[in-house]
Formats: structure tokens, C-alpha cells, sequence
């Protein structure tokens, strides 16, 4: 095992997976957002990358669920610093991400469902997802605005967990990027080696 009691010195192969993914499905819901939105294009094209986005934001929304339960039952490599101002700011910029990416999918869908042009939302085209709530102008205005903004702050939080990992390794060199990657083996995943 590694040097702290027990703990492993990597992230679980299952959670450096849906790390990994989950940053490629969300790049993708930035750059689908914007010919989504863009009025020269036709319908035809817009609403399927207004589906997309749909789809690729439930997809995320299931990830992260699944993620919080297996950080919640699968051991945890120890804290990268032991400084303590470090680990506050690191859970707090954690956390802020994990909340950003569950409460997106979840204004982008009651956006949708509240919209006044009712589309439906359907999952990668092979089934319709059901909309929890109708046509309400003001949920739909307050999901809009909430979406837009949690969108920026994850953007945010995202420049700010780049430039922290950029710091480890560049300046610190504390190898802490390794513990989110596919690079050694399972038995050292596992903690096995000295």
C-alpha cells in the first residue's frame, strides 16, 4: 500500500475513466453549444445539435452520479499537499465542479421541459425522454439564466483545476498527475509495490 495507512497511491481505474470521459463529453457540450445557438443555419442542422447537446448532457449528468458513488466506496490516494490552505481551496474548486455538473444537466433540462416551444428530447435518437413539467415562461427564464451562469462558472473552476494540476507538475513536480492517468500498472494501482 502506499505510505498512508491503507490508501492507495493512484485513482481507482474506474474513476480515472469517467475523469477522463466525463472532461471529453463536457468539451463536447461546449463546442455543440455554439452552432446550436447559431440563427444562420437551418432548422434541421440546429436540432440535431440541440439533441445532441440533450443527450450528451444526460449522458454527463449519469456519469457523475456514478462517480460520486464510487468516490464514495472506493479508497481515495492521499491528498497531493499536506498543506491545509491547499486542501481547502482543492475541495472547494472539487466540489464547485462536481455541483456545476450535476445542476447543469439538470437547469438544461427543466429548460427544455418548461420551454414554451415544446421539442422532445430524444436520447441520442433512440428513445424520447419524458419531460417532468410543461411549458412555464418563468421556469424556463430561471433555467435559462441559471444554465447560462453555471456554464461560466464551471468553465471557471475548470481554468483553475487546469492551472492547479499545470502547477504540480511543472512547478512542484509532485507527480500528482500520475495518479489520474492510465500510465502503470494495475499492482501499483492497486498500492502492492514499495
Amino acid at each position: 500500500m502506499s505510505e498512508a495507512a491503507g490508501r492507495p497511491i493512484r485513482w481507482h481505474p474506474a474513476l480515472v475513466t469517467l475523469h477522463w470521459l466525463t472532461l471529453l463529453l463536457v468539451v463536447t457540450q461546449f463546442v455543440v453549444a455554439s452552432p446550436m445557438r447559431d440563427e444562420t443555419r437551418n432548422l434541421v442542422e440546429r436540432f440535431e445539435y440541440y439533441q445532441l447537446h440533450k443527450s450528451v448532457g444526460l449522458t454527463v449528468a449519469g456519469l457523475i452520479v456514478l462517480r460520486l458513488v464510487l468516490r464514495l466506496t472506493v479508497a481515495a490516494p492521499p491528498p497531493a499537499n499536506p498543506g491545509r490552505w491547499l486542501r481547502v481551496a482543492s475541495d472547494t474548486v472539487h466540489a464547485g465542479l462536481y455541483l456545476c455538473l450535476i445542476v447543469l444537466p439538470v437547469t438544461g433540462f427543466l429548460m427544455v421541459s418548461s420551454a414554451p416551444l415544446q421539442i422532445p428530447t430524444l436520447y441520442f435518437g433512440w428513445f424520447a425522454v419524458p419531460h417532468p413539467i410543461g411549458p412555464d415562461k418563468a421556469t424556463y427564464e430561471l433555467m435559462r439564466g441559471l444554465h447560462y451562469w453555471l456554464g461560466n462558472l464551471l468553465l471557471a473552476l475548470a481554468a483553475i483545476h487546469v492551472a492547479a494540476a499545470l502547477v504540480h507538475a511543472l512547478v512542484w513536480r509532485d507527480g500528482l498527475l500520475r495518479r489520474m492517468s492510465f500510465g502503470r500498472r494495475w499492482v501499483e494501482l492497486r498500492g502492492d509495490q514499495p
